[in-house]
């Protein structure tokens, strides 16, 4: 397949990270992702159920595609995956900042996770399920809602892409205890002016068509290049070079003392009645920050 082999040599399997590609002449465009050291690091801090962690990859795999197709980010600009309010995953944050540095945490119910199925709907019943997107800087940000429809977060976001975005897209997400990863191809939307004719209209539906039987092992398994070979081999693929994807939380006190700000003057003064300091551990990265009295007031009134 055209552009591999120079690839392989560039595209290092050893460090986590995205890559864009291009089949034929630029109608269809794609991102591989592959997390293993940022994802171990993930999950190094928190104990999860085997159901969770493999929604939470799947979406910390889907925020990192996500972020890798956008062009408007400033350097301090970000994009979220959040899943809320659901029964009996409660809350689930998967992040991906512009420099490609990614973060995630789930707050579940033990034992209604191991009653419920592994399906999107079982495991957050009831939630709703956002991207938001802060391209840093100026900009303001915003908020999309995915209705939850089909089984998995991949069903999900290609129903929203189409319906919202308006651009023809098929996700592949899957995650384990070791590794989580992602393939997104899109169809190119035509923009403005006139239209010419399509050298191959039928290149999306057999990209498409190749795509869907990517199963969940090779995902899993495959170098992103043996991935494209797997599916695409008969088909001229243009590669980009990969940007490393690493683990990175930006917690601090300082952050914590702003939380406390919005908590209010009967909040603090409830966490303050039975003890001379207020603890708050980071859900992402497990640091604890210890906040006094004097430090906690100060907060408030700053």
């Amino acid at each position: 397949m055209a552009g591999l082999e120079d690839a392989d040599r560039s595209l290092t399997p050893v460090v986590d990270g995205t890559f864009r590609f291009v089949v034929g002449s630029g109608a269809v465009r794609g991102e591989c992702a592959r997390l293993r050291e940022s994802w171990r690091r993930i999950l190094e801090r928190r104990a999860y159920p085997a159901p969770v962690i493999a929604l939470l990859g799947e979406c910390l795999a889907a925020a990192a595609l996500l972020t890798s197709t956008l062009k408007t980010f400033q350097s301090d600009g970000r994009l979220t995956l959040q899943i809320q309010g659901g029964r009996p995953v409660s809350l689930l944050v998967a992040e991906c900042r512009s420099d490609l540095t990614v973060r995630a945490m789930a707050r579940f119910d033990g034992e209604g996770v191991a009653k419920a199925g592994s399906s999107l709907r079982a495991l957050a019943k009831g939630a709703s399920f956002a991207v938001t997107i802060d391209p840093g800087g100026d900009y303001d940000s915003y908020q999309s809602l995915v209705p939850m429809e089909g089984v998995s977060v991949a069903d999900a976001l290609n129903a929203f892409m189409l319906r919202s975005e308006q651009i023809e897209s098929h996700f592949a997400l899957a995650a384990d205890g070791n590794r989580c990863a992602g393939l997104l191809v899109q169809k190119v939307p035509q923009t403005g002016g006139k239209v010419e004719a399509d050298p191959d209209p039928d290149l999306w539906n057999r990209v498409q068509t190749l795509a869907v039987t990517l199963a969940r092992k090779e995902l899993l398994e495959l170098e992103g290049t043996a991935i494209l070979h797997r599916l695409f081999h008969q088909e001229e693929v243009r590669l980009w070079p990969k940007r490393p994807v690493t683990f990175a939380c930006r917690c601090s006190k300082d952050r914590v003392a702003s939380v406390l700000k919005i908590l209010g003057t009967d909040e603090i003064r409830g966490l303050l009645a039975d003890r001379r300091t207020i603890e708050v551990d980071c859900d992402f990265c497990g640091q604890q920050f210890t906040l006094g009295a004097e430090e906690a007031w100060a907060a408030l009134a700053g």
